[in-house]
């Protein structure tokens, strides 16, 4: 009798968990049905670079060895005593991670290192892109990356494709700096996004990264780094039925 007491106990102990189990999961999933669209300008984190061993680069010097790296470490900016600073600007290091404003955690281990070298000046480039083009959400309206320079006078750029197919080239800035800075680039007005009809998918593709040797330049080997690549987005042209889109 005592055994059969506690299986009877035992059983009733193993409905109550399930009846909770399932209640947590059915509050979970109610709770991201009430999650409230994204509307307005967002950051929306385009890669992390925590898993950039796809990467890959291109050069078009046929000399010395091109590649591209998943290399440990993280942004560490310098202030003007020579102490490191994190996100915010105030002294300390980059956190572990971070989370976007679309409830994601990104982790702060690696970043993308290209090797590269120049032999041709003003002429020679390389180029660095993800294995498939990043899609943009909504209206881009600028693109933030963190780079680190080596005191080199190359300029790097982005390369972006419209929904026309058309490629077009933004220059973000020399590298022309020692240590990691923040870089961005403002996305044109005249460059295509979408027509007034938002749902119609006519969004950037994100193509590569590339860097131009800089004409006065010494030839040589040449390094650079690049971390938490977002971009800042306009979502309010998106705020419809996304589930029912216009492109069949």
């Amino acid at each position: 009798m005592k055994r059969i007491g506690k299986l009877a106990s035992l059983s009733i102990i193993g409905v109550m968990i399930l009846f909770l189990g399932n209640g947590r999961i059915d509050l979970n999933a109610q709770d991201q049905q009430n999650k409230e669209p994204q509307d307005g300008l967002i950051i929306d984190w385009l890669s992390d670079f925590e898993s950039c061993e796809d990467w890959r680069a291109l050069s078009t010097s046929p000399l010395g060895d091109t590649k591209a790296r998943k290399v440990a470490g993280k942004p560490r900016p310098i202030n003007t005593e020579g102490k490191p600073v994190n996100e915010t600007g105030e002294p300390g290091e980059f956190a572990e991670q971070a989370s976007d404003e679309n409830g994601f955690t990104h982790e702060n281990k690696y970043v993308l290192g290209v090797k590269t070298y120049f032999y041709d000046r003003g002429f020679d480039r390389v180029e660095a892109s993800p294995p498939n083009e990043y899609i943009i959400r909504g209206r881009a309206k600028e693109i933030k990356v963190w780079a680190l320079g080596r005191k080199f006078r190359h300029t790097l750029f982005v390369k972006l494709r419209d929904y026309r197919g058309d490629i077009h080239k933004l220059k973000i800035g020399r590298l022309d700096f020692w240590g990691w800075q923040e870089m961005s680039v403002i996305i044109p007005g005249w460059l295509p996004q979408s027509s007034s009809y938002a749902m119609l998918d006519k969004n950037l593709h994100f193509v590569s990264f590339f860097v131009e040797c800089d004409k006065f330049e010494v030839p040589g080997t040449f390094y650079f780094y690049l971390d938490q690549f977002r971009v800042i987005t306009d979502l309010s042209e998106f705020t419809g039925d996304e589930t029912i889109r216009d492109n069949w």
